[in-house]
């Protein structure tokens, strides 16, 4: 294993490398060439034969205020902090071998094995035959709205999609719908054809790496959405690249030098919140449901909580919130809730009422503008209200109103 540089930028965590040693890469391949894996990672598991290492040094308790997010929320994770607050410490060294320094690791073990843990972006360059023993996907969370899938057709026919999975030795791994890992032989695939999985978004912004595909003509820049392996022959094999302005490239495998990664400026991923049927958040902030009375045409908040939700009014006076709910009595993409505007006066013994009235509900000046349902049953609806004061979203069914306030 042998490395080129440290990178300043943050890598992206998109697959993992295990190589045969035990050792654990986490980030993406940045570029293959022949033989050689050209990984960025993020942050690794390095595990070393004693002989290998030329010294370990430096090895202090480095403060609370001198760690990095990842150390903080490793160390909290792993209970490796000493002292208390914020005098917290965590104990790194340096770890030299005949190639590089690696500065900053948490030594894990020690002994006729090294075994330290790195949290600084790096390049390594390894050799996919004699050191890779598996390539692992970075599995999707459950509240994750946006991704590429792959479709894998086999020789006989046979097609099995999903997030990828695994790569090693001779088989390949696909997470399935259900959740089941199914595995094949590479031997056996003759296309691949990769997918966005959310239809609201465009591939590029699913995908948090581009493509740069350099031919004997020139150099092009997409998202791979084909490869196709159906002859023996690499003139007649091709993939498919598409481009940021939606054309689409076939490209001969003769005609290939060079493909590599960089990370995707347009990436954009969506996260969904999981809920139980009756729960409602708003921009993702509990709220409180209160009793709504009917008087005369009035419709009155029977009290109001003390503590409501409070959303900081725009500049513009425009301000967006989100509303996410579950209801599993209502059909996709409908909402029992309607927007309105509270109306506010004096009452008896100085206390405050708060109010709307029909008029209002049937005005229903604030619509979404925007609804749809997750695969997680969260519908989501996006509003934009004007100005400031109490507002509540009304449930007439069950008579109860969610109230909320713009500052």
């Amino acid at each position: 294993m042998a490395l080129t540089m440290a990178v300043a930028a943050q890598a992206v965590v998109v697959e993992s490398l295990v190589l045969k040693n035990g050792t654990v890469l986490h980030g993406y391949i940045q570029k293959q060439n022949g033989d050689l894996c050209t990984f960025l990672s993020d942050n690794a598991m390095v595990i070393l034969n004693n002989k290998d290492v030329v010294g370990i040094s430096n090895e202090r308790a480095y403060r609370l205020s001198e760690l990095n997010d990842a150390w903080k929320q490793w160390a909290e994770k792993n209970d490796a902090f000493e002292g208390l607050g914020d005098n917290r410490t965590l104990t790194l060294c340096d770890v030299t071998t005949k190639d590089r320094t690696a500065g900053m690791v948490k030594v894990l073990e020690r002994g006729a094995t090294i075994k330290y843990l790195e949290m600084t972006p790096t390049t390594y360059i390894v050799s996919w035959e004699k050191e890779v023993r598996m390539k692992r996907g970075e599995r999707r969370k459950k509240t994750a709205l946006s991704g590429i899938n792959v479709k894998y057709q086999l020789k006989s026919g046979m097609e099995y999609q999903g997030q990828f999975a695994e790569d090693a030795d001779s088989t390949l791994s696909v997470y399935l719908d259900n959740g089941v890992m199914q595995t094949f032989k590479t031997a056996d695939v003759v296309k691949y054809s990769y997918y966005p999985i959310n239809p609201n978004q465009t591939i590029f912004e699913q995908s948090p790496l581009l493509d740069v595909v350099r031919t004997k003509h020139g150099e092009n820049v997409g998202v791979i959405i084909e490869e196709n392996y159906a002859s023996n022959k690499d003139e007649e094999n091709y993939l498919l690249l598409q481009q940021q302005t939606g054309a689409i490239e076939s490209i001969k495998m003769s005609e290939l030098v060079e493909t590599r990664k960089q990370l995707n400026p347009a990436y954009d991923p969506k996260f969904d919140i999981l809920l139980k049927d009756g729960d409602l958040v708003i921009d993702r902030q509990e709220t409180l449901k209160v009793t709504i009375k009917e008087q005369n045409d009035e419709l009155m908040l029977d009290s109001l909580p003390s503590k409501i939700i409070e959303l900081k009014r725009s500049t513009d006076n425009a301000t967006h919130l989100t509303v996410e709910f579950r209801n599993d009595r209502l059909a996709s993409g409908t909402s029992p809730y309607q927007l309105v505007k509270l109306q506010t006066r004096k009452g008896k013994k100085d206390s405050k009422q708060h109010f709307f009235t029909y008029k209002d509900l049937v005005n229903a000046v604030y619509r979404p503008l925007r609804m749809e349902t997750s695969v997680n049953h969260t519908t989501k609806m996006e509003f934009v209200v004007g100005g400031k004061g109490l507002f509540v979203l009304y449930d007439a069914e069950k008579k109860k109103g969610i109230p909320f306030g713009v500052k």
